[in-house]
């Protein structure tokens, strides 16, 4: 049904639950005498906050029945990875926002990329701890599959170490702190990430961050560190089956079981911040290797770069196994001696000679974090309530309607 009107426009956004049935009348009756181009009403439905430019883009593109996905009514596009996108939801049966990561229709027949989106569910809904990414809902509906995670208003470390380059020491390590923090609790439960870096590793801001601004040590105690990204995770052999009693996928399912002969051979993990032994064989990584590539992360933030600089992938991966450990201090002078040490433990080839725990890495940059406590719980981002109708401006359009 494509929108040729506005009567054709308000029928569509109460098919798709947009608009309930005594909203679309009241939209109908106080402003349809004032708009007779569904494209005018649309966009002023946008600038008072009933629409998204998103939301309204899909409307007038024929397709308006990606607006909803089960319960949740798509608000925006925030991503996309290579096996699924990442929207921001309005979830009706809670009444609070989400991040909605749909798998990519293309890969709903193929059973890699559907695992791997139920081994990220699976690995996250085991988690429960103030550093790590929560998750509320997970379900197919037809050939969509997806799973529901908070939303948080932020940037993702490699994007803030890119907008406002390197990060002061204190800061730097208040997070790194607080991610070894997720960790550990991840290590408790038997899981490695295998993917820690930057761009997994998400700042919540609540407001966003405005261009150009940058955190104070005090403030930066004061922000939540949430790991992202558990797709590529790994259960130790001695965990127990991941069976979340209301996961909304069928079956149990212990990620240390899949995919073990296919993944002999290749590149799990990201070339600039993978550990050595992970490299050469990611079925047999423990949590050092998060540990590893939790020192590289903690270079790139304090130094602006990654800690090899390698022109090509196997370069990178060569210098991992082989190089001499980049120390900090010839790169960032100010850098204290023994901050550079820890930095050079958590990057040792040998697991054996990295930190054993991540809460032996969190005790050790207790010293170099800011004095203030971090607050308790992470902050939740509600959705803005709708303006009544009472609250339309009537009068103001008709001025416009007259000055028009």
């Amino acid at each position: 049904m494509s929108i040729d009107s506005v009567e054709t426009f308000l029928t569509i956004l109460q098919r798709m639950q947009v608009l309930n049935a005594q909203e679309a009348q009241d939209v109908a009756r106080e402003l349809g005498p004032h708009f007779t181009d569904p494209h005018d009403l649309a966009h002023y439905l946008t600038e008072i906050g009933w629409l998204t430019a998103y939301q309204v883009r899909l409307l007038f593109s024929d397709r308006w029945e990606e607006l909803k996905i089960g319960p949740y009514h798509i608000l925006d596009r925030l991503g996309e990875g290579g096996v699924s996108e990442v929207f921001k939801a309005w979830d009706n049966a809670k009444g609070r926002i989400v991040a909605l990561k749909v798998l990519h229709q293309h890969l709903s027949n193929r059973s890699a990329a559907v695992r791997e989106l139920q081994r990220e569910q699976l690995a996250v809904m085991r988690l429960s701890h103030p550093n790590i990414i929560r998750i509320f809902d997970a379900n197919h509906i037809g050939d969509v599959s997806y799973f529901a995670m908070e939303f948080i208003e932020g940037i993702d470390l490699e994007g803030y170490v890119r907008r406002c380059g390197p990060l002061p020491i204190e800061e730097a390590c208040e997070y790194v702190r607080q991610v070894a923090q997720g960790l550990e609790f991840a290590h408790q439960v038997g899981l490695v990430h295998r993917d820690i870096k930057p761009a997994n590793l998400f700042l919540a801001i609540p407001g966003g961050l405005r261009e150009g601004e940058t955190l104070t040590a005090r403030r930066a105690a004061e922000t939540m560190v949430k790991i992202l990204d558990w797709g590529l995770a790994r259960v130790r052999p001695d965990a127990l089956p991941l069976s979340p009693p209301d996961s909304g996928w069928h079956g149990k399912m212990n990620p240390a079981d899949v995919d073990l002969d296919t993944e002999k051979g290749m590149l799990i993990g990201t070339a600039d911040y993978i550990a050595p032994e992970q490299a050469r064989d990611p079925c047999l990584v423990d949590i050092r290797s998060d540990i590893y590539s939790l020192g590289c992360t903690l270079y790139y933030l304090l130094a602006g770069l990654p800690p090899f600089q390698g022109g090509s992938l196997m370069q990178k991966l060569l210098q991992h196994q082989e190089a001499e450990r980049p120390n900090l201090r010839q790169v960032r002078p100010e850098v204290p001696e023994e901050l550079a040490a820890i930095v050079q433990r958590m990057m040792a080839r040998q697991p054996e000679e990295r930190y054993a725990i991540p809460l032996l890495v969190s005790a050790a940059l207790r010293p170099f974090t800011p004095a203030a406590k971090r607050p308790g719980s992470s902050p939740m981002i509600a959705r803005p309530k709708k303006p009544s109708t009472a609250a339309i401006n009537i009068s103001a359009i008709r001025a416009r309607t007259r000055d028009a």
